[in-house]
C-alpha cells in the first residue's frame, strides 16, 4: 500500500516520469543530446570550475531532451557524467563537487536565454489559468488538461512549472468549473426537478430506480422491450429538463458523456456521498444520455423485427412455391398417363366411360384427380401474394412487438410526409380503441396506398370495390415503410444518438470557418486550397495511368499478365516474407514463466498500473495493491470472472470485487494500454519491426467473440458462434502493438469504423498507413483518411474486380487504346462545388463530435444529386484510383499490405488464446460497458505479453552485436507468442519478492 498525496493526481506515474524524471540516456541519446554546438559549449566552459562545467553540459543536454531543468545528485547521472568527462575533459582530473544553488540557477538562466525560452513565473499564471478554464470545458479529465497546458507552454517557449504547481493549476480549474456548474444548476433547477433527481437514488424493495435504469436489455424480446419502454418513459421528464438545461451550462459533448459515464461506475451510496450539485449534474447528464440510448435500443429492435418478419414472409413464399413445384413434378407423370388414355388405340370408342374412368382411378385416385384438376384450373398465387398471405399470420406478433415501439418513438420529418401523417392517424385510431378498418377509407393518407398494392392492402366487397383497409397488412406495411425511410433519412429522430439528421450532427456553416482557422495544421485538407490540391492529385492520377499502361505493355510487371482474349489480368500475387516458424523455434527454448510474473515485470518497466486511478483520487488515501489489480485484470481477460479467480488464486472475492468496481473503467484501461504501447515503442527492437523505414503501417480488422450473457448488441452467426450470439472486437495494430480496440455489433459493417479507430488512437505510436481487408472498404474511407493526412491501403483479393473502381480525370476516350480502361470520369468540379460540405465534415470529425460510422450511414441517405455526397464520393474515387494503380504496379507495396494484415491475424490468435483460458472464446459481463471492459482487459494482457517478448528480443539485440546471423534471426522473430507462458492453473499473485531477470533468463541461450 502506498500513501497518496492530498493533491489531485493529474498525471500517472509514467507520465510524471516522462515529464519530470531525470533523463536516462542510452548511448545513442548521449551522442544526440550531449553533443554541443559552439554556443552551447561556450556557455558551459564559461562556468567556473570543471564540476560546474560538467553540470552545465548535462543540464543543456537534459534541457534539449525534455525542455525542463532538473536537480540531481552526481550518483543519479553517473553514466552521463562519465560520458561528458571522457568527451570534453579527457586529460583533466574532474572532482564532482556539489553544485551551489546560485550556480544552478545561473546555469538555468544562461540555458534559457540561449534557447530562447523564458522561465516559469507567477506572471504567466493568469494566462495559464485562463487556458485551463477553457480546457476543462472541453474535457475535465485531469491528464488531458495537464498535457494540453504543457503543450501550450512549449509553444510559447515557457519552461513548465513543477508538478506541484501544475497540480494546483489543474485542480483550481476543475474546482472552478465545478463551482460554476454548481452555481448554474442551483439557479436553474427547481425543487420538483431536484426531488425527481433525488428519487433515482431511493431504494425501493431491492433496487433503486437508478439501478434499474443501468440494466441493459438482453435481447429484442417482448418483455425486454417493454422494460426498455418503461425505463424510457420513467426518464422522459428528466430528459426533457436536461435537454433544456444542459446547453445553458456550456459543457462539451465530451464532458457530458464523461459525467454520464460516472453514474455507471458509482454506486447509489457513492452518489449520495458526493456534493448535491455534483450528483445532480451527473444524474442530469445520465438522464440525457440514457434516454437516447433507450430510444436507439427501441429503434434497433424495430429494425431487427421488421427485417426478421420480412425474411419470414419471404421464406414462407419460397417454401410454398417450392412445395407446389415439387407436387407438380410428382403429379406430372400421372397426369401424363391420364392424358394418354385419350389416344390409347386399345380403348374402343364404344367402351363405356365408366370403364375408362375406373382405369383412370387406378392411375390416380378420385380425390387426387379432383385436387389436381382444381389446382391446375385455378390461377396460381404469385410470390407477392404468398408473402401477403404470410403477413396475415403475423398480426398478433406485429401488435405485440412492433406497435408499442412505433407508439413510443417520436419520428420527425417534413410536415407533408405521408408516412408520418399515417402514423399520427393510426395512433389516434388505436387510442380510440378502434381498428383502421372501422374508419372511413378517406381518412387514410392516399399516398401510403400505392396502386400496385391496393388489391393486397384493401378489403373489397362482392362487387370487387375496395371498402376498408386490411388491418394487419396495412399496419405492417406502414411499419415497414417507416423503418425503411428512417434508414434512408427521409425521417429521423431528434432524441437519439444514432438517428438524428446529418445536418444536426455537423458543425453549423456559420461556425465552420472560424473553427477551420483555429484547427491544427496537421489536417492535410487545410494545408492548401482545394484547386491546387485537386490539380496535383489529378496529375498524379494521369501519371499512374500512363505508367501502368506502359509497364503492362512492355512486360515490366512480371506479376501481372494481360489476357487480350478475355480482357482480364492474370495476377501472380507476391508472398509475404514473414517466417511463421521463427517464433516457435525461439520461444520454445525459453523457460516457462507464469503470466502473473510477466504482468508484474511489465508494470515494473512501464508502470501501467499507475494509470488505473480510483473514481475519487482526491479522497483515496491509499492505492490498490498491485497484485489485486493484476488479479482482477487477469480474471476479466481470461474469462474467469471474479468468483472463479477468487477460488483459483490467493486473493479474496471481496478484494477483487472492490478493485474491479473502483479501478477498472474504460478510460483507465485505455490509459494503461497506452502506457505499455508507448513503452514498447521505446524498446530498441521496435524500429526493426517496421518493414518499410519510411512508412509506419497499421492494420484494422475485427475478431468475433461469443458472449457469456448476450445483449442487444450481440447477433447470431452459426459460422462463428454456433447457436449462441456474439460481437466483434475491432482492433488497430501497428508493428505488432494493439493500439486501440472497440467492441461493435456483429451485424455492423467494419469498414465504417476504420477511420475512427485510427483517428482516436491515444497512444504515441501514430501509423501513417492503415491496411485492411475488403470488409474495410467503403465509398468514403480513402477520402477521409486523405483529408486527415493518413493513407488507407486495403488488401485487394481480385485485381479484375477493381477495374470498375478505377477512374480517370480526363475524357475516357483518351484511354481507348489502353489495355486496362477507366470505368468512368471523376467530376473534379463537383468536388470544388461541395467544398463547404467537406469542410463541415472535416471540422465535425476533427472535434470528434461525430463518428465516421454515423457519417457514412447518414451521408448515404442523401440523394445522388446532393453536392456534399457527390463531392465526398468523387474525391474518394480520385484517391482510390491512384492507390489502386500504385498497388497493382508495386509488388513490394502488396507485400507490405499483406504482411501488415498477417500481423493482425497473429495478434488475433494470441487474443483468442488468452480468452480461451477460461474455457470459451468469449467476452464476459452483463452490460455493454462490462463487455468493453472485458475486451480492454484482454488487450491489456496481450499488450503485456508483447512487451515482455519485445523486451527479451531487445536484450538479445544488445547481446548479439557483431553477430550478423543472430541479429537477423532476432529481427525476424515476432513478439506475438505465448508457448513459453503459463496462463492457466492456480494463480499466485504474491510474488514473495522474486522478479524476472532477463539476463538470467537468457543465460546459456545460443542463437548462432
Amino acid at each position: 500500500m502506498t500513501a497518496k498525496s492530498e493533491r489531485l493526481s493529474v498525471l500517472s506515474d509514467a507520465e510524471q516520469e516522462a515529464l519530470y524524471g531525470v533523463p536516462n540516456f542510452d548511448e545513442g541519446q548521449q551522442l544526440e543530446y550531449l553533443a554541443l554546438s559552439e554556443a552551447e559549449l561556450a556557455l558551459a566552459t564559461s562556468r567556473s570550475g570543471l564540476h560546474a562545467q560538467v553540470h552545465c553540459i548535462l543540464q543543456i543536454g537534459y534541457f534539449k531532451a525534455k525542455r525542463a531543468f532538473f536537480t540531481f545528485d552526481w550518483d543519479e547521472v553517473a553514466e552521463d557524467s562519465s560520458f561528458v568527462i571522457s568527451r570534453y575533459f579527457q586529460d583533466q582530473a574532474v572532482a564532482l563537487l556539489p553544485i551551489s544553488k546560485h550556480e544552478r540557477y545561473a546555469q538555468r538562466d544562461g540555458i534559457t536565454a540561449l534557447a530562447g525560452y523564458q522561465s516559469w513565473s507567477s506572471t504567466s499564471l493568469p494566462w495559464i489559468a485562463s487556458l485551463a478554464a477553457q480546457l476543462v470545458r472541453r474535457d475535465v479529465t485531469p491528464s488531458f488538461v495537464a498535457m494540453e497546458l504543457v503543450a501550450a507552454l512549449g509553444e510559447r517557449k515557457i519552461i513548465r512549472p513543477g508538478y506541484t504547481t501544475l497540480q494546483e493549476i489543474v485542480s483550481g480549474a476543475l474546482s472552478a468549473e465545478r463551482r460554476r456548474l454548481g452555481a448554474l444548476l442551483d439557479g436553474l433547477l427547481d425543487e420538483p426537478l431536484k426531488a425527481a433527481l433525488a428519487q433515482l437514488l431511493v431504494h425501493e424493495d431491492t433496487l433503486s430506480e437508478l439501478a434499474v435504469l443501468k440494466q441493459d436489455a438482453k435481447n429484442f424480446g417482448h418483455q425486454h422491450m417493454n422494460r426498455e419502454r418503461d425505463k424510457r418513459e420513467m426518464l422522459a421528464p428528466l430528459h426533457h429538463a436536461a435537454k433544456e438545461l444542459l446547453p445553458r451550462l456550456e459543457i462539451s459533448r465530451q464532458n457530458l458523456l464523461y459525467y454520464a459515464s460516472l453514474v455507471n461506475y458509482y454506486t447509489v451510496f457513492d452518489l449520495r456521498r458526493l456534493k448535491p450539485e455534483q450528483t445532480r449534474l451527473y444524474l442530469l447528464c445520465f438522464a440525457w444520455l440514457r434516454y437516447r440510448q433507450f430510444t436507439d435500443n427501441l429503434v434497433a429492435a424495430m429494425n431487427h423485427l421488421v427485417r426478421h418478419y420480412e425474411a419470414e414472409t419471404k421464406a414462407h413464399a419460397q417454401k410454398r412455391t417450392l412445395h407446389e413445384q415439387v407436387a407438380q413434378l410428382r403429379n406430372n407423370r400421372k397426369v401424363g398417363r391420364l392424358l394418354l388414355l385419350y389416344v390409347d388405340d386399345q380403348v374402343a370408342d364404344s367402351e363405356l366411360f365408366g370403364t375408362v374412368r375406373r382405369r383412370a382411378w387406378r392411375i390416380m385416385g378420385k380425390d387426387e384427380v379432383l385436387a389436381v384438376g382444381e389446382h391446375m384450373s385455378t390461377k396460381q398465387l404469385s410470390s407477392l401474394a404468398l408473402r401477403w398471405e404470410a403477413i396475415d399470420k403475423l398480426g398478433v406478433r406485429v401488435r405485440l412487438n412492433l406497435r408499442p415501439i412505433f407508439a413510443a418513438v417520436d419520428f420527425c420529418g417534413e410536415p407533408d410526409n405521408p408516412w408520418l401523417q399515417a402514423l399520427a392517424w393510426i395512433k389516434v385510431v388505436f387510442a380510440r380503441q378502434q381498428r383502421p378498418s372501422q374508419c372511413p377509407l378517406s381518412e387514410c393518407p392516399a399516398d401510403t396506398l400505392p396502386v400496385r398494392l391496393r388489391s393486397f392492402l384493401l378489403d373489397s366487397d362482392d362487387a370487387g370495390n375496395p371498402v376498408a383497409l386490411n388491418d394487419t397488412r396495412y399496419e405492417f406495411w406502414l411499419y415497414h415503410q417507416l423503418a425503411k425511410r428512417l434508414r434512408t433519412g427521409d425521417i429521423y429522430i431528434d432524441d437519439s444518438l444514432q438517428h438524428r439528421r446529418l445536418a444536426d450532427e455537423l458543425v453549423p456553416p456559420d461556425k465552420c470557418a472560424p473553427l477551420l482557422a483555429q484547427m491544427d495544421a496537421d489536417i492535410a485538407w487545410l494545408r492548401q486550397p482545394v484547386g491546387p490540391r485537386l490539380e496535383a492529385l489529378a496529375e498524379e492520377l494521369r501519371k499512374q495511368w500512363r505508367t501502368f499502361n506502359s509497364d503492362l505493355r512492355l512486360g515490366k510487371l512480371p506479376h501481372l499478365e494481360f489476357d487480350a482474349t478475355r480482357q482480364r489480368l492474370i495476377w501472380h500475387k507476391p508472398k509475404a516474407e514473414d517466417s511463421p516458424d521463427a517464433p516457435d523455434s525461439f520461444y520454445g527454448r525459453l523457460p516457462l514463466t507464469d503470466i502473473a510474473d510477466v504482468l508484474r515485470f511489465v508494470d515494473g518497466q512501464c508502470q501501467f498500473l499507475s494509470a488505473l486511478t480510483p473514481l475519487q483520487p482526491r479522497y483515496v488515501k491509499q492505492g490498490a495493491e498491485a497484485n489485486n489489480l493484476l488479479a482482477v485484470i487477469t480474471a476479466m481477460a481470461m474469462n474467469h470472472g471474479i468468483r472463479v479467480m477468487a477460488r483459483t488464486s490467493d486473493i479474496s472475492h471481496r478484494v477483487l470485487e472492490n478493485a474491479h468496481r473502483q479501478y477498472l473503467r474504460l478510460s483507465t484501461l485505455q490509459a494503461a494500454n497506452d502506457c505499455i504501447s508507448n513503452a514498447i515503442a521505446q524498446l530498441p527492437i521496435f524500429e526493426h519491426f517496421s518493414f518499410d523505414m519510411g512508412v509506419l503501417y497499421g492494420s484494422v480488422d475485427g475478431q468475433k467473440f461469443s458472449m457469456e450473457r448476450p445483449n442487444i448488441q450481440a447477433r447470431y452467426s452459426r459460422k462463428y458462434f454456433g447457436r449462441g450470439k456474439g460481437v466483434v472486437a475491432y482492433t488497430l495494430l501497428c508493428n505488432h502493438v494493439p493500439l486501440q480496440g472497440w467492441v461493435i455489433g456483429a451485424h455492423e459493417y467494419e469498414g465504417h469504423y476504420a477511420f475512427d479507430v485510427w483517428y482516436r488512437n491515444t497512444s504515441d505510436i501514430k501509423p501513417t498507413v492503415v491496411t485492411g481487408d475488403m470488409h474495410s472498404v467503403n465509398k468514403a474511407n480513402f477520402a477521409i483518411f486523405d483529408w486527415f493526412g493518413g493513407a488507407f491501403a486495403p488488401r485487394f483479393t481480385d485485381a479484375n474486380a477493381q477495374f470498375k473502381e478505377m477512374y480517370c480525370v480526363d475524357d475516357p476516350a483518351l484511354y481507348e487504346k489502353y489495355l486496362v480502361k477507366p470505368a468512368g470520369r471523376i467530376d473534379l468540379q463537383a468536388i470544388e462545388t461541395g467544398k463547404d460540405g467537406i469542410d463541415q465534415i472535416v471540422v465535425t470529425l476533427a472535434f470528434k463530435d461525430m463518428t465516421q460510422a454515423a457519417l457514412i450511414r447518414k451521408i448515404c441517405t442523401y440523394s445522388t444529386s446532393n453536392p456534399t455526397r457527390r463531392a465526398v464520393f468523387e474525391y474518394d474515387k480520385l484517391i482510390r484510383s491512384i492507390y489502386t494503380l500504385r498497388y497493382l504496379r508495386d509488388p513490394q507495396l502488396q507485400r507490405n499490405v499483406h504482411r501488415s494484415q498477417n500481423r493482425l491475424e497473429s495478434y488475433h490468435q494470441l487474443r483468442a488464446a488468452i480468452a480461451q483460458v477460461g474455457g470459451k472464446k468469449e467476452l464476459t459481463g452483463q452490460t455493454d460497458i462490462d463487455i468493453e471492459i472485458s475486451n480492454q482487459c484482454g488487450r491489456l494482457v496481450a499488450n503485456a505479453i508483447i512487451y515482455y517478448n519485445a523486451a527479451i528480443l531487445s536484450r538479445l539485440l544488445e547481446r548479439c552485436k557483431g553477430k550478423p546471423k543472430a541479429l537477423a534471426f532476432i529481427i525476424s522473430t515476432s513478439p506475438v507468442a505465448w508457448r513459453h507462458l503459463l496462463m492457466g492453473g492456480h494463480y499466485t499473485f504474491d510474488d514473495g519478492g522474486k522478479a524476472i531477470d532477463l539476463d538470467v533468463l537468457l543465460d546459456g541461450l545460443d542463437l548462432e
